[in-house]
Order: C-alpha cells, then sequence, then structure tokens
C-alpha cells in the first residue's frame, strides 16, 4: 500500500516535468511571423497585446473572411508573403467591406497587393499607410512590417495610427469586436471540442488520461497469482440414506 501512495505522486510529477520541459525547449517565443501569437521580433502580439489592454474587444479569429462575416466588426488581416491572397479571395474581402465592413489589410508588398488593385478608388495617405473608402465601408492598407514587434518596440507612430483609424470607425457605427485574422497564418478553427481548448489545456487533458490510463492497469492487478476456481459438486440431502441402503444390500447378499 506505501508503494501505491508513493505511485500516486510520483507519476504526475513526472507529467508535469515533461510538460514544462517540452513547453520551455519548443516554444522559442519566435513562432510565426506576423501572427499575434508570436512574441518574436517579427510576430505582432505587441499591437494586440496593448490593443487588449488599452480595452479594445481585440480577439483572434480563425475563420475565413467572407461576404456573410458579421459587419459591425473589424477584421485586421497581416498578409504572410505565402500563400498570398489572391483576385477572388480579394473580391469577397471587397465585396464584405462594401456593405459596411471594415478591413486593415496589411502585406509586405503594399501598395501592390491584390486589395489595392481591386479597388478602383483612389486612396487617402494616412499617415504610413493608405485609406480608402469602399460602399459603406473603409479599408486602411499598409505594410506589415510597420507592426512588427521589433518595429513598434522604436516606432509606436503606426501602432498609434491604427488606434486613431479604429477610434474614427468606432464612432460612426460602434465597433463589436476588431478580430486578428489568424486564419491565413495557417490557424484554422478545429472541428471538435478538445481542438478549441488552449495548449495548455490540451496538454493536461492528455497528462490526465495517460494517468487515468496507468493508474487503471497498476491499480488494476491482481496480489499474487491467479487461484484456479474449482466448482463444488452439491450434495443431496438424502445421499447418506441411500448409500447406507446399497451397503445393507450387499451385506444381506454375502
Amino acid at each position: 500500500m506505501r508503494n501505491k501512495k508513493w505511485f500516486m505522486w510520483f507519476f504526475p510529477a513526472i507529467l508535469v516535468l515533461a510538460a514544462v520541459g517540452i513547453t520551455y525547449f519548443l516554444d522559442t517565443g519566435d513562432g510565426t511571423p506576423h501572427s499575434v501569437t508570436s512574441t518574436g521580433e517579427r510576430g505582432a502580439s505587441l499591437i494586440f497585446d496593448t490593443l487588449q489592454h488599452m480595452n479594445y474587444p481585440a480577439r483572434r479569429s480563425y475563420r475565413p473572411l467572407t461576404p456573410q462575416t458579421d459587419p459591425n466588426v473589424v477584421y485586421v488581416i497581416i498578409q504572410p508573403r505565402s500563400p498570398a491572397i489572391n483576385a477572388e479571395r480579394a473580391e469577397e474581402m471587397l465585396e464584405w467591406v462594401y456593405y459596411g465592413g471594415r478591413l486593415i489589410f496589411l502585406c509586405w508588398n503594399h501598395p501592390n497587393t491584390a486589395i489595392d488593385r481591386a479597388l478602383d478608388t483612389q486612396g487617402i495617405p494616412s499617415g504610413q499607410f493608405t485609406l480608402y473608402t469602399h460602399g459603406s465601408g473603409a479599408i486602411l492598407t499598409g505594410d506589415a512590417v510597420q507592426i512588427e514587434n521589433s518595429v513598434l518596440m522604436h516606432n509606436h507612430a503606426p501602432g498609434r495610427r491604427i488606434q486613431i483609424t479604429l477610434d474614427d470607425w468606432n464612432s460612426t457605427r460602434e465597433v463589436s469586436a476588431i478580430f486578428f485574422a489568424e486564419y491565413y497564418h495557417g490557424f484554422h478553427t478545429p472541428q471538435n471540442f478538445v481542438g478549441r481548448l488552449p495548449l495548455f489545456m490540451r496538454l493536461i487533458l492528455l497528462q490526465t488520461v495517460i494517468f487515468s490510463l496507468v493508474a487503471l492497469l497498476f491499480f488494476g492487478k491482481r496480489f499474487g497469482n491467479s487461484v484456479p476456481y474449482y466448482e463444488e459438486i452439491e450434495r443431496e440431502e438424502n445421499e447418506y440414506v441411500r448409500a447406507l441402503a446399497r451397503l445393507y444390500q450387499r451385506i444381506r447378499k454375502k
């Protein structure tokens, strides 16, 4: 029993130490360039965390921007180099903007992006960015390098310009959410409940399942070897009388 109590503490401790080691050695913090989950030099976590700290409704989105998306939100798409937004996707985004959506589109090849080429209106310079009016909505385009963590650490002007734009858009119509589209960095919405959990919660769940299985195997063992089962022959109530009668009969025959 003492060995089992020792096991109950030792095995969970091993799992926790393994999880910490994996998180520490494999997660360098660099992550995907221009992703708000990345704290590296080329990440975009600084602007995302700053907006949240300033009580802006900044959130991550793992779904693509389509014409059916709620027009009362702001979408921030920081396009990676590959795969690029093609003309077909740009038209879908512009259709959403036309009916009231507001889009911040930052790309490495600004002002020659698919969004810039698809617009038929002249943009207005807005600091380091370009502001467009499209139907009932608006678009702010610019170079994605400007909002990288390493740049914003020394130059706050691009972040300040985005904040001013968000305030202007909110003054005309309340912004219910500011979605940073992680979908375009390869982070898609999982289809099951476990996949939607944060990485740390999934790791805890995995540890719990492993510990439960090992504990079930450990505590389910018998003490010692198995004992064979012998089926007991049920005795009849008049068996003694019959045996004695047979014995008398044998004596008389002699």
